[in-house]
């Protein structure tokens, strides 16, 4: 029964001392950062992924596909690769390099059956061809539902750097059942590494 007494006593000691330090001025504010759950997920694509993927977070990506007629969600043409097979393993800003270590590239967009509503878009982006070796090589703009939601995005520059993971959240208000993500180039090809679709 002794234990409970001193853990009593130790608690209250250090909130009395707390109190003292707060009355002396030497503490102004006390700020608890939460972290927010993730919204509800409808879609995550790990784009040009032949097998679906969990994340570090537990989360489950899909394998990548096209747009089939009859389809509730795919990619609108382009190409895919796998830049493991050059021998890239890692990226950096990431715990989970696998979803930047594949790209859709070249494509007009994606489409993703919802119901209407507010979205949040997360799309997942590197710049892991070798060709690309500065800013300005690669620009592109997304649109969503028509409106242009990223101006000539360089991934290059925004990453500072090759091989670097970037997240870009747009919020999208859906009203005819269908999410359209399209790709605008300028220069070079578009591409995309990840696509998120969440509850918002």
């Amino acid at each position: 029964m002794r234990e409970p007494i001193r853990s009593c006593c130790i608690y209250f000691l250090s909130a009395f001392c707390f109190a003292l330090v707060l009355m002396s001025g030497c503490v102004r504010e006390v700020h608890v950062v939460k972290i927010p759950e993730s919204p509800p997920a409808l879609y995550r694509v790990n784009c040009a992924a032949a097998e679906p993927y969990k994340d570090s977070a537990g989360n489950e990506w899909l394998a990548d596909q096209e747009f089939a007629q009859r389809g509730k969600w795919g990619a609108l043409d382009g190409m895919t690769v796998d830049r493991r097979a050059a021998g890239l393993s890692e990226i950096e800003n990431t715990d989970d390099d696998v979803i930047y270590l594949t790209e859709r590239y070249s494509m007009q967009g994606y489409q993703f059956e919802v119901p209407n509503g507010r979205y949040l878009v997360r799309l997942h982006f590197a710049e892991t061809y070798e060709g690309i070796t500065d800013e300005g090589m690669r620009l592109f703009s997304v649109e969503t539902e028509g409106k242009t939601v990223l101006k000539d995005l360089d991934v290059y520059k925004e990453a500072e750097g090759k091989n670097k993971a970037i997240v870009r959240n747009v919020v999208v208000e859906v009203s005819d059942g269908t999410l359209d993500i399209t790709f605008v180039p300028n220069v070079q090809n578009p591409e995309v590494n990840g696509i998120e679709v969440l509850k918002n």
